[in-house]
């Protein structure tokens, strides 16, 4: 569940079901861009570009904004957590939103159980998010200098160095987190924090030639990773890029080293009018679902079944609550989170998975 802003800018959704969407789609409380959801059978949860988190029912499409100024949302089995900051300072403070007395806290002037995270050069630096491992009742918060632990009998854990600002998040044990970046063109890559002893490190392989080589942090912009929840310790990652007509998209299987291909997207026969002749399908974006994975493209999306990965095209958005939604596919809603880039006859959208839990 991290999808950050920067990939907004670089990736789009060429969702042609979506003739309805109005050209300059903004909303009223999640702004120009839907950041990430999660839904269950009655409820979707959205975060949107302005920092407010709303809250949907999914039978009437009524709505309350539950949260702001949020950062990050992690689900977490019977939990959704939502890192905020509260107003313009340096108080942090992290909420369950499916616990009625946890989210009260949200109305109210209490800074008991708040976090204070001072973001000068010489403390904590940037807040990037959350991050939770198996054994912990509740998520820590991850700084560009740090781990801040929310669970009684846990200390600080300062980092050997800097990380950069603005990445997906996830930790597949105590041991180990991994921070993603999306830079676009410019790459983004993977590192893998030890947390023992903080040191930071890149998870790639290299090549002779330049972008040759596997999570090259110079031309591999990642799109989404999560924990392999069939093999502990490891994740699935994703990386994707569409740029000046050429494109691709891979899913790998992380452990520890190891860097394991699991998919690369298919090339069609013949390409879409984004790429100079035919070019494997972009992703831009990768979605943690029950039993698997989904990963979008343009126009198409892709669903993990084990070993198995199929090609599905995008399903038909209608309008629902002032969004564009599809209807369920296989334990996912598909969301208009973006719009809109091309031409006058041709028009680019950005759409991200939800999943039902």
């Amino acid at each position: 569940m991290r999808w950050i802003l920067l990939s907004l800018v670089f990736f789009w959704v060429l969702a042609s079901h979506a003739d309805a969407a109005p050209r300059a789609w903004r909303d009223e409380d999640l702004g120009q861009a839907i950041i990430e959801g999660v839904a269950d059978a009655e409820n979707i949860w959205l975060r949107g570009s302005t920092g407010k988190v709303v809250r949907f029912v999914r039978s009437t499409g009524d709505r309350v904004v539950v949260a702001e100024n949020v950062i990050d949302l992690l689900r977490d089995n019977d939990h959704l957590w939502a890192l905020a900051r509260r107003g313009e300072t340096d108080s942090y403070y992290v909420t369950d939103l499916l616990d009625p007395e946890s989210a009260a806290a949200i109305r109210s002037d209490r800074r008991q159980g708040d976090t204070y995270l001072h973001s000068g050069e010489d403390a904590e630096g940037q807040v990037l998010g959350l991050a939770i491992w198996p054994g912990l009742d509740r998520p820590v918060i991850v700084s560009q200098r740090g781990v801040v632990p929310l669970a009684s009998g846990e200390s600080r854990q300062r980092f050997a160095a800097s990380l950069s600002g603005y990445g997906h998040l996830t930790a597949v044990d105590r041991q180990t987190l991994y921070v993603g970046y999306n830079r676009g063109e410019w790459g983004g890559g993977l590192r893998r924090v030890d947390l023992q002893n903080g040191a930071i490190s890149f998870v790639t392989k290299n090549a002779e030639r330049p972008c040759e080589g596997v999570l090259n942090p110079a031309c591999a912009p990642i799109v989404g990773l999560f924990p392999d929840r069939q093999t502990p310790g490891c994740l699935i990652v994703g990386s994707g890029i569409s740029h000046l007509g050429s494109s691709r998209g891979e899913v790998y299987r992380v452990c520890a080293s190891t860097i394991e291909a699991v998919f690369s997207t298919p090339t069609p026969a013949v390409g879409d009018r984004w790429m100079m002749g035919p070019q494997p399908w972009p992703l831009d974006g990768l979605f943690e679902v029950s039993n698997g994975w989904v990963g979008t493209s343009r126009d198409r999306y892709f669903r993990s079944y084990g070993t198995r990965v199929e090609e599905r095209p995008m399903p038909t958005f209608r309008e629902w609550a002032g969004l564009q939604i599809s209807d369920e596919q296989d334990g996912v809603l598909f969301l208009v989170s973006a719009c809109c880039w091309g031409s006058t006859d041709a028009i680019l959208y950005r759409a991200i998975a939800v999943p039902i839990s």
